[in-house]
């Protein structure tokens, strides 16, 4: 991973981090079916000053990422399967954290490989544009891809959107 792939990861940590952004993230991901390292790239986006997705930018984002992303889905769904075991067997506590590890590189992987595929020209910045707006663009465009019209993807991502500008 190269020194530019790092802003992402370490903004998407520190944005994670802030109360009601994880939950946020998450429901968005188990109900609506979102792609929780696209939704924390439109805010990393937004803050690097870019207005809005491109045309054709979402779709080549979610292509860069799919080969990292088939890897990532049966592994989570391991992963929530050894934290439920671990009540009945001892055993699966130290499988769980393995899981969990490898769950998050693979998730540094895929935010590697997103921003080098949404890379855009400088040219397209808005340095003086509004953060926030920016960032609700981001996130109603991505939301009217991945669940268009659906009321509860709205309100979630609502809440994100409060909760990563609190």
């Amino acid at each position: 991973m190269g020194a530019a792939d790092t802003g992402f990861w370490d903004f998407s940590l520190r944005l994670y981090d802030r109360p009601g952004v994880a939950d946020a993230c998450l429901q968005l991901q188990d109900r609506c079916g979102a792609d929780v390292n696209l939704l924390l790239l439109g805010f990393w986006r937004a803050h690097r000053g870019f207005p809005r997705w491109e045309p054709g930018e979402l779709a080549r984002a979610e292509m860069a990422a799919a080969p990292v992303n088939a890897a990532l889905r049966p592994l989570r769904q391991a992963r929530r399967a050894l934290r439920a075991l671990q009540t009945h067997e001892p055993a699966a506590e130290s499988l769980y954290r393995d899981a969990k590890a490898l769950e998050l590189k693979l998730e540094q992987v895929a935010q590697g490989w997103l921003a080098a595929a949404s890379w855009i020209s400088p040219a397209t910045r808005d340095s003086a544009g509004d953060e926030r707006a920016a960032a609700e663009r981001h996130l109603q465009d991505y939301i009217a891809h991945v669940a268009p019209g659906r009321e509860e993807a709205e309100r979630l991502a609502a809440a994100l959107l409060d909760a990563a500008f609190a």
